[in-house]
């Protein structure tokens, strides 16, 4: 598996040695894999890696839960980690979004101005295969056009998405052969 997303970083030219790279990481499964695979890639490129962690203060306690996970691997691996605590109910209410698509904006908007704060080049994001047909298919569902119908692209601007080229089953059977645990949302 570990191949297969160093070949995929290497054919999208994702990272180079002189990148400062933003993790976005939740805690979640394809989160921390992205975590772990970004630190594998790293011995080879020697990129430098800040960790992001958005806590939307939707969940109370397992949010919470969340966000002490994060710190605690970032701890462990020596990784700098930034949390933000970001009230996502008042902001969509406010935007008049969804909560789910104030979400998405608020973790945009935080991984852009980490990026900006701290001198980031790339901002990496979990994203996988599954997450792509969705994204596909509602797409097509909305009616939209060619660039809509593309689907979650590997590299747009800053955002990169080295685990695209798996799908979610590879995922937790990385983590599960390398016993790394990971929080699971009720």
């Amino acid at each position: 598996m570990l191949k297969r997303v160093e070949d995929y970083v290497s054919k999208w030219d994702m990272l180079k040695k002189e990148d400062k790279v933003i993790a976005g990481v939740s805690g979640g499964a394809d989160s921390v894999c992205l975590l772990f695979v970004l630190l594998e890639l790293q011995k080879k490129i020697s990129f430098e890696l800040i960790v992001v962690h958005v806590n939307h203060g939707l969940r109370g306690e397992d949010a919470d839960a969340d966000e002490r996970f994060v710190k605690k691997i970032c701890r462990e691996k020596e990784i700098p980690c930034l949390v933000y605590s970001e009230d996502v109910e008042t902001i969509a209410n406010e935007r008049k979004q969804s909560i789910e698509e104030a979400g998405r904006n608020v973790r945009r908007e935080v991984f852009e101005k980490a990026m900006e704060l701290y001198g980031g080049t790339k901002i990496a994001l979990a994203h996988h295969m599954n997450d792509n047909v969705e994204t596909f298919l509602m797409n097509a569902v909305r009616g939209a056009g060619l660039k809509g119908l593309g689907g979650i692209r590997p590299v747009a601007g800053p955002f990169i998405r080295p685990l695209l080229c798996l799908e979610r089953k590879d995922i937790e059977s990385f983590l599960e052969s390398r016993q790394i645990y990971y929080c699971t949302d009720e």
